[in-house]
């Protein structure tokens, strides 16, 4: 009987052995995407069909990440190391996240975006109501609220208006609005 249990217990032991292994060997690499070190340059040469290295490249006139780098942003201007291990894993956009990227603190931070020229210069037309009767709409200056940036703005896609689910207005060009 004990010879039985100790053959059980090297037979487990072996399997749990085996299995170590083959998750091993199937986890993903803690080794860097890129043998260049932290070099955001070459790890998007490494993989231009990831959705956000494409997005970047582009030049759609359209996407706030053409113009941030009109503007000489880089992809280190806003992202981290850490998300630069995350290159090459995409194979779409994603929506929006609840980390810190998008986020009103995020972007009103010193030296990108002031919330006074953003409001100063946001106003839409759109349709004469009772309740507004000139027909224009601010909508960084609404009823809504602090809302955080990325629940319209993607700086990789296209941008979505979202007063328009209830409003009418007249979409900028290059955005979205619900129909």
């Amino acid at each position: 009987m004990k010879a039985r249990k100790m053959i059980v217990a090297v037979a487990t032991l072996a399997l749990m052995g085996a299995m170590v292994c083959v998750a091993a060997a199937c986890s993903p690499s803690t080794e860097p995407l890129s043998q260049s070190g932290g070099d955001w340059e070459a790890v998007m040469a490494e993989h231009p069909d990831d959705p956000y290295v494409a997005s970047y490249e582009a030049e759609d006139p359209s996407t706030l990440i053409t113009m941030h780098k009109k503007l000489g942003n880089t992809c280190e201007s806003c992202h981290d190391d850490d998300v630069m291990k995350e290159v090459g894993n995409f194979t779409e956009l994603v929506g929006p996240s609840e980390n810190t990227i998008a986020t009103r603190e995020f972007c009103l931070n010193d030296g990108c975006h002031s919330w006074e020229k953003i409001v100063d210069t946001t106003v839409l037309d759109g349709d004469k109501t009772i309740y507004n009767p000139e027909g224009t709409y601010n909508v960084h200056d609404n009823h809504r609220g602090d809302v955080d940036c990325g629940q319209c703005h993607s700086m990789h896609g296209q941008p979505t208006l979202n007063c328009v689910e209830c409003h009418y207005m007249d979409l900028p060009e290059g955005w979205d609005g619900f129909e």
